[in-house]
């Protein structure tokens, strides 16, 4: 019994240590879980709560950029009124512009005008493909590109021509209006935009 009683005397000793050790490991990994669950949880909610309006807003400026260019770079005498006035291209362009930029959408439509009513102006643009190039709050970045036809002056039809142009379109009452447009140039992009 003696030696029986030695023997049971380190096991008792044992088991109360590693028993602790156990229940300290497990708090641990406890701990450890639910931190890891709730750091996941916070990251996808921040993830769902920003991405889909981020997208949706680059979808946004990419849309109204296509839908600038077709309106702006696809007039003819169709659009003449009977006074022989742009009245339809100005109705379809205006609503897609800023009031800074329509001055001088206004006297570009002037000048070309008459050439239109001559039948010596047209334009003709399709638009390949857009891409953000930066995106805030307010204001954003798109380049388009694709060809473009414009005769000027001429009664002879001129070959496609591409183009590509840096858009600036600023958020006025909740809607993307275009401020200005310049052409583009390969070394200021700034590589931050997905296209279409």
């Amino acid at each position: 019994m003696d030696v029986v009683d030695a023997q049971r005397a380190p096991e008792r000793g044992v088991k109360p240590r590693s028993s602790r050790l156990r229940l300290v490991v497990a708090c641990l990994l406890v701990v450890a879980l639910v931190a890891s669950l709730v750091w996941l949880v916070m990251g996808v909610r921040d993830r769902t709560d920003d991405g889909p309006d981020v997208q949706a807003d680059r979808d946004k400026v990419m849309l109204k950029t296509r839908e600038y260019m077709l309106a702006a770079f696809n007039f003819g005498a169709g659009d003449l009124d009977a006074q022989k006035h742009l009245t339809a291209y100005r109705d379809r362009v205006t609503p897609l512009i800023t009031t800074q930029f329509e001055a001088d959408f206004e006297q570009a439509t002037g000048a070309v005008e008459q050439a239109v009513a001559q039948g010596q102006s047209s334009s003709k643009a399709t638009v390949d493909h857009t891409a953000v190039e930066s995106l805030d709050e307010d204001t954003a970045t798109v380049i388009v590109g694709g060809e473009l036809t414009i005769r000027l002056g001429t009664k002879k039809q001129p070959a496609p021509q591409p183009y590509a142009w840096s858009i600036t379109l600023k958020k006025v009452d909740g809607t993307w209006l275009v401020d200005k447009f310049k052409a583009y140039e390969a070394g200021q992009s700034s590589g931050q935009g997905a296209g279409q």
